[in-house]
């Protein structure tokens, strides 16, 4: 057991004077520094546009098709009534027209921008959104006193404006 004991104090004498040996700083067989910066270019050329264009198209994708899929789900299980409110009827046309004003007004402030110059990929996501507040507005015709129908409604308008917000506000504005 001394025996032991004694060549662990050895061993670690000797590890402590070979440590010591050691030299303080390492300098590298070659400069470290152009294949660092050549690194960061490739990482930020190649990480940049095509990424983050792909995350703005997905988004709004994903959200349209949840806000289509939420109100075929709605539609089908609740089903139309035939109690037509005519209250109800007229909170939705004033829903559509204040979206309308809304958005002009928004349009307007960006300096009248034509949505047509705009990607292919946004004018499809600008289209669902459309078609999403047309299906939602013919469910509502069928049943005007659906209060998940008007939320619905809401919703969609205010993605649109959003995405329009997103499409046409100055870089600079967003971090």
């Amino acid at each position: 057991m001394k025996k032991t004991m004694t060549d662990n104090k050895n061993a670690e004498q000797n590890l402590k004077a070979a440590i010591a040996k050691l030299p303080r700083e390492m300098t590298p067989e070659r400069d470290l520094w152009s294949g660092i910066e050549k690194a960061i270019s490739q990482n930020s050329q190649t990480a940049s546009p095509s990424q983050h264009s792909k995350a703005k198209v997905f988004m709004p994708t994903a959200w349209a098709a949840s806000v289509v899929a939420a109100v075929l789900l709605t539609w089908v299980t609740l089903g139309p009534t035939p109690d037509n409110s005519e209250q109800q009827v007229n909170l939705v046309v004033e829903m559509q027209q204040d979206f309308e004003q809304q958005k002009k007004t928004m349009l307007v402030s960006f300096g009248a921008p034509d949505v047509k110059k705009l990607p292919t990929a946004m004018q499809a996501e600008l289209t669902k959104l459309s078609s999403a507040q047309q299906t939602i507005s013919k469910a509502l015709a069928d049943d005007p006193n659906n209060s998940d129908l008007l939320n619905l409604l809401r919703w969609t308008q205010k993605q649109e404006l959003d995405l329009l917000k997103q499409l046409y506000s100055p870089q600079w504005q967003t971090i």
